[in-house]
């Protein structure tokens, strides 16, 4: 600014010498004029500059001794300045005008003709006119390619902004193969660590984003990076914009720790910039909180899901997705956590905006639903979990095709509160539909199957349908002793179930094979549930009694003995009971 000062000053004396010795239309007063029109350019007082190159304008295209040129210059100056002041039409006028002068005046190859060819192709990119831009560009390069050496930075700049051209364009091929040109010679030109380079590195590695290109959009960011860090001041915008680039791209790539790494580098810029309710910084907590809760660090995704509330509390309307997407997220942290309570709070939260923002039947609104649902399961409000899944299941019947995997879940959660509840006869009717579906879409041996198999028989079985308990049972046993290790805990539950079955059908022999091999697994087992084997030692002796075979039912009785006494104590009087059971049994033999 000093500077221009000081040419200000030197220029108005010169203009004062001239008044008193050459006519007011003397053309060297137009130089002048333009001249002290630039400078004022420079300082962005745009008015008394375009005042002063219509004062040269007036001599030049008044006088007979003005070369062309001159107005030319004249010209190209008021477009320079119309540009600036984003009058765009006005300096496209002005720089055709000079344009059409050099093209008489001047050969095909000169360096003026390319910088007007340049500036009408900022001016129509400013416009977003790309294809004229990029037809005056390529005019430009035309000529700069002639002596690239002689015109590299020139050159470079055109490269590069044709590379910007088509980024806006979303050419990012193009973009790319533009971008490189103006690298190749930057990195021959510019020292290290140029501004001007990391600028061309920051949108080569933006348009390599754009074609999923990670590893080279990751290279390029870096390498903008290594100069930021080195030229900007330590809380620079463009700098938080290179972390943000760089943390944006490993979370894409899953790399979440370097993430929330370059992540925390860009918060330590924003919360000095940016005022505390700022919605960038709202998204940079929301996305470390994401980047956190995939490395399952639950405390800080909570801390940075927190921190991005309270920002968007204050700025977003109370109905806005973005308020409620963070609810939500805040509601699955607490629910992974085991904070049920706090998981219902901030569900019906997100439920309260989704009901107004969203149709009556989108999927969204059946996830919310079905989350919230799951939560009251946890805390054991077994009529507020039923209504959500319901809520859930109105929905998805409505938009999922009749055999998804979530209709099918929707149905066996449904039914599973209805068993809860010891509504049997609807957890059968939903159980049932989870199976037409899970029956269509999983393998014979799926886990999933085994285990709704197995519920779907405690239900019949709850409501003494032995045929069809026995029947499930079957199946889902057919699939555990597939997929389970012979003396897995969870056969010898299922064994038991199925001997109870076939003893209450009066099938003595079926149910005593069923209880010896519910009793091989227990009685192998490191720790096992004396309660639990007392009894059905207890019933496998009374099953063999039936059957009249005294030995065996003996043999049973004495180990129901034991483990009445390891679990009850000696004096307890189901202790006493399986004593005098084994009475009769001696004395029937």
């Amino acid at each position: 600014m000093e500077d221009c000062t000081k040419a200000l000053s030197f220029l108005q004396q010169a203009l004062d010498l001239q008044f008193k010795s050459r006519s007011e239309n003397h053309p060297s007063l137009a130089t002048t004029y333009n001249n002290l029109g630039l400078i004022h350019n420079s300082m962005k007082d745009y008015s008394t500059a375009l005042s002063f190159y219509e004062k040269a304008l007036v001599i030049q295209q008044n006088s007979k001794s003005t070369r062309d040129q001159s107005l030319a210059t004249t010209y190209f100056n008021m477009g320079l300045t119309y540009y600036s002041m984003k009058t765009y039409s006005t300096a496209i006028s002005l720089f055709e005008k000079a344009l059409a002068i050099q093209q008489k005046l001047l050969p095909s190859d000169h360096q003026d003709l390319a910088n007007t060819y340049y500036n009408i192709g900022l001016t129509y990119d400013a416009m977003n006119n790309y294809q004229n831009a990029i037809s005056y560009y390529e005019k430009a390069c035309t000529i700069h390619e002639k002596d690239p050496a002689k015109n590299a930075s020139s050159l470079a700049n055109v490269y590069s902004n044709i590379g910007s051209t088509y980024h806006s364009m979303k050419n990012y091929s193009d973009a790319i193969n533009y971008y490189q040109k103006a690298i190749a010679i930057q990195e021959k030109i510019l020292s290290a660590d140029d501004p001007s380079l990391a600028t061309t590195y920051n949108n080569i590695a933006i348009a390599y984003d754009f074609v999923d290109d990670k590893q080279n959009a990751l290279l390029f960011h870096q390498k903008a990076l290594v100069i930021r860090e080195k030229v900007l001041s330590a809380n620079d915008p463009a700098l938080a914009s290179t972390y943000r680039n760089i943390a944006s791209i490993y979370h894409s790539m899953n790399n979440y720790s370097d993430a929330i790494s370059y992540y925390r580098k860009l918060i330590t810029i924003e919360e000095k910039i940016l005022l505390p309710n700022d919605s960038s910084l709202g998204t940079t907590y929301n996305n470390i909180a994401t980047a956190s809760d995939f490395i399952d660090d639950k405390q800080n995704a909570l801390l940075f899901h927190e921190k991005a509330l309270v920002v968007r509390e204050k700025t977003l309307s109370p109905n806005d997705p973005l308020l409620a997407a963070t609810y939500n997220n805040i509601a699955s942290i607490h629910h992974s956590m085991k904070n049920y309570s706090d998981a219902v709070n901030f569900y019906r939260k997100a439920i309260t905006i989704e009901e107004n923002i969203l149709s009556s039947d989108d999927p969204s609104l059946g996830t919310t639903y079905n989350n919230i649902a799951v939560a009251y399961g946890f805390i054991d409000d077994q009529q507020n979990a039923l209504l959500f899944h319901q809520k859930a299941l109105v929905i998805r019947e409505k938009v999922l095709p009749n055999n998804d995997p979530a209709l099918a879940a929707t149905y066996r959660n449904i039914a599973s509160i209805y068993h809860s509840m010891n509504n049997y006869s609807d957890a059968v009717n939903f159980y049932r539909k989870a199976l037409t579906i899970m029956e269509q879409t999983l393998s014979p041996d799926d886990p999933s199957l085994g285990t709704t198999y197995n519920n779907l028989a405690v239900a019949y079985d709850s409501m003494n349908d032995k045929t069809n308990a026995l029947l499930f049972y079957q199946k889902a046993l057919a699939i555990r002793e597939k997929i389970l290790r012979p003396k897995d805990p969870s056969l010898a539950s299922i064994y038991s179930s199925v001997a109870v079955i076939y003893s209450s059908m009066e099938m003595k022999t079926e149910a005593a094979q069923f209880y010896e091999k519910s009793l091989n697994i227990q009685e192998s087992l490191t720790s096992p549930n004396h309660s639990s084997m007392y009894v059905i030692h207890f019933n496998t002796a009374r099953i063999y009694e039936d059957l009249r075979n005294y030995d065996e039912a003996l043999k049973h009785a004495e180990r129901s003995l034991s483990h009445a006494r390891l679990a009850f104590g000696s004096d307890h009087e189901k202790v006493r009971n399986v004593e005098r059971y084994i009475n009769i049994l001696r004395s029937s033999k």
